[in-house]
């Protein structure tokens, strides 16, 4: 388990040290590597992912995987390399005003969609009024920013309008979420979850929700026919299944992996296991406007009685880093290295249960969805060293559907959260702490936590934003309303005749069109 507050090096680990970790091969190889020999035959990558796929739609209707694949079939104006830099796509240049609430987008000219119809400014106008219009309901694109209308004066200029300053509109247009689906796929928009209506570098030739996606090169694509000739995406439905198909050469890659399995396949020859610096974490809210945790008192002893330490190791199987109780990790940009880690001090936090008036402490509830089960396995170690200062946690379980429908972010009850990497800080800390911007998860937020949130996001002076970002880690860990133990590394694994299987630091993209395959990799007709 890497250190938060130190660099990232790739290392060797069993246990502790078994995972052949490789954030600079993660990275480096997907983009750019020379070709290396293909097998006889059709050169066909098999992927395998669990959980479920039901649709291709980029902008509603979409699962953590819909997020992987989406990279395939579809750009964005910009994208993010392996370490999270952001980089031209369909857009070549951006600038923005003064302010920050006017950005001028500049296109790639040549590009063609699937259909071989060519790619225009009207399409990038189409996805992005299509977006903003309510009835669409599309669940991230407050995530966007605070996007009004845009606007295409010519066929290779976009206009993007805000209705408050914003300095990251380069990035969250790099998300999964913000892909340019053509006009002609917004008009026909009913099909979009089976239809993909692309710019990518591979095309679809079949998909069967929850089962399989089947995927052929674009030789037409903008930036170089993919090495790749055929993919295959298979949804298995247990770790176990993955795990047999993957040593029986059936599949060629696992997609995202838990820790314990990833100690388990790399004790396998010819597996490498892949991991890089992450940003997904479980949050436990504490909310913040009822008791017991409305006093900051209560908060900060639940704080001190948690060995982080110990909680992440177990929480994250080593592949992981230890938290401070704010969502900023160190792929972030604005991640505060000098923030001082917090350690358990039960004394201390006897006292401060004593001041706030429990001095034989209490008894209180979280609730937890059944999946991830990390959710449940972050609520049992909790309970255990709260047990220590006198709280006594009970943990009901239910189902997923139920959980998001009458618990999470309800602000009635505490419970775990569970969230993956956004594309900047201010996206992260905006959702969960900003009363209008966000959710206010913890029911937190103060005039002061917003205005320094509302500054942060619209200045472009990097040392003013630093500060700021800084101010918000310190503010959110002393007083916040979440506990925030560990950020989980991003784990995958495939066969050594994979070359430049891609595992990123920020997102679930899983661009594969830089991916070859070596001698030795299956031949598939």
């Amino acid at each position: 388990m890497t250190k938060p507050n130190s660099t990232y090096r790739p290392q060797a680990l069993s246990r502790r040290s078994l995972l052949r970790t490789s954030a600079a091969a993660a990275g480096g190889l997907a983009f750019g590597l020379p070709s290396v020999a293909r097998a006889a035959g059709t050169s066909t990558l098999i992927v395998s992912m669990a959980g479920d796929m039901p649709s291709l739609d980029p902008m509603v209707r979409f699962t953590a995987n819909s997020w992987r694949v989406s990279p395939n079939l579809y750009n964005g104006l910009t994208r993010f390399d392996a370490d999270g830099t952001v980089q031209p796509d369909l857009a070549t240049s951006w600038e923005a005003d003064a302010e920050t609430q006017s950005w001028t987008f500049t296109l790639r000219e040549g590009v063609l969609f699937h259909d071989g119809e060519a790619f225009t400014s009207a399409d990038v106008k189409a996805t992005f009024d299509k977006m903003l219009d309510p009835e669409t309901s599309a669940p991230y694109r407050a995530e966007m920013g605070p996007i009004t209308s845009v606007d295409a004066p010519d066929e290779l200029t976009v206009i993007f309008h805000l209705s408050a300053p914003f300095a990251d509109l380069p990035s969250t247009l790099a998300t999964s979420t913000a892909k340019i689906i053509s006009a002609r796929g917004i008009a026909d928009f009913e099909n979009i979850t089976v239809k993909p209506y692309g710019t990518g570098p591979f095309r679809l030739v079949s998909f069967t929700p929850n089962d399989r996606l089947e995927l052929e090169a674009n030789p037409d694509y903008f930036d170089g026919r993919p090495e790749l000739d055929r993919i295959l995406i298979r949804l298995l439905p247990d770790t176990t299944a993955q795990i047999t198909a993957l040593r029986n050469k059936e599949v060629d890659a696992i997609a995202d992996l838990d820790g314990s399995t990833a100690i388990d396949l790399a004790s396998y020859e010819g597996v490498e296991v892949q991991e890089v610096p992450g940003g997904n974490f479980n949050n436990l809210v504490l909310l913040a406007d009822r008791p017991p945790f409305s006093d900051n008192r209560v908060r900060e002893a639940l704080k001190l009685c948690i060995d982080r330490e110990a909680l992440a190791d177990v929480l994250t199987e080593s592949a992981g880093v230890v938290a401070n109780d704010h969502p900023v990790s160190e792929v972030y940009r604005y991640f505060d290295a000098d923030l001082p880690m917090r350690t358990p001090d039960l004394e201390k936090a006897k006292a401060l249960l004593v001041e706030a008036g429990y001095p034989d402490g209490f008894e209180h509830k979280i609730v937890v969805g059944a999946n991830p089960p990390a959710r449940e396995k972050l609520a049992v170690l909790v309970q255990a060293m709260a047990q220590q200062i006198g709280i006594n946690f009970t943990i009901e379980k239910m189902d997923n559907s139920r959980f998001l429908s009458t618990v999470w972010n309800k602000g009635t009850e505490s419970y775990v959260g569970n969230y993956v990497t956004r594309p900047t800080a201010d996206l992260i800390l905006t959702k969960l702490y900003h009363a209008e911007l966000g959710i206010d998860e913890g029911r937190w937020a103060t005039p002061e936590s917003n205005a320094i949130l509302e500054e942060a996001r619209a200045t472009t002076d990097e040392a003013k934003r630093s500060e700021l970002y800084a101010q918000f880690q310190e503010m959110a860990k002393n007083d916040g309303p979440f506990i925030i133990s560990a950020f989980y590394n991003n784990l995958a694994a495939n066969n050594d005749y994979v070359i430049g299987f891609p595992v990123h630091r920020i997102g679930l993209d899983m661009p594969l069109a830089k991916v070859t395959l070596a001698d030795g990799a299956p031949s598939r007709g």
